[in-house]
């Protein structure tokens, strides 16, 4: 029974996890692509644009809707500390 109420706990925390991640880093690597696309038409060998432009990406994201991104971690983690007397 424990090891069951732990795995589900720990999927959930990682399924909250990969929900918080994925979408900077999809957009993020949109952002490099279409960055790089532009970088070989025009022949700009600017190494730092790219990484710079995908942290200001990434923060005006988190910035916009980290609130909305975080709210399940934010949930299973005040799950897991509710019920953290059951678990010990």
């Amino acid at each position: 029974m424990f090891e069951t109420t732990m795995m589900t706990y720990l999927y959930d925390v990682l399924y909250a996890t990969a929900i918080v991640s994925v979408p900077p880093l999809l957009i993020a690597t949109l952002v490099a692509f279409l960055i790089g696309l532009f970088q070989a038409v025009t022949q700009i060998q600017e190494q730092t644009l790219p990484q710079t432009i995908k942290m200001f990406v990434i923060a005006f994201i988190l910035v916009s809707f980290g609130a909305s991104l975080l709210a399940p971690l934010y949930t299973v983690s005040e799950r897991i500390f509710s019920n953290f007397h059951t678990l010990v």
